[in-house]
């Protein structure tokens, strides 16, 4: 990318912001790059899931489930 290339302001969640940031710290690159990345990703039809994204989803999946054991014995 180059400075030529155009800019627009972008407003998202606190939450979606971090992840962003986490995601990109792991795949080693800076947020920016990281969003350009996920969002040519998106277009390109041959989307992958990253393995930071696994691990965050495996995490609430555990979650969930633990939740749901402990509301489970609760009756």
């Amino acid at each position: 990318m180059t400075r030529e290339d155009p800019q627009m302001k972008l407003r998202l969640p606190h939450e979606l912001k971090e992840m962003l940031a986490d995601a990109a710290i792991a795949n080693n690159r800076s947020l920016n790059a990281e969003v350009v990345s996920r969002l040519q990703e998106s277009f390109s039809g041959s989307a992958s899931i990253d393995q930071y994204t696994l691990d965050l989803f495996a995490e609430k999946v555990v979650k969930a489930l633990d939740e749901r054991e402990k509301r489970r014995k609760k009756v």
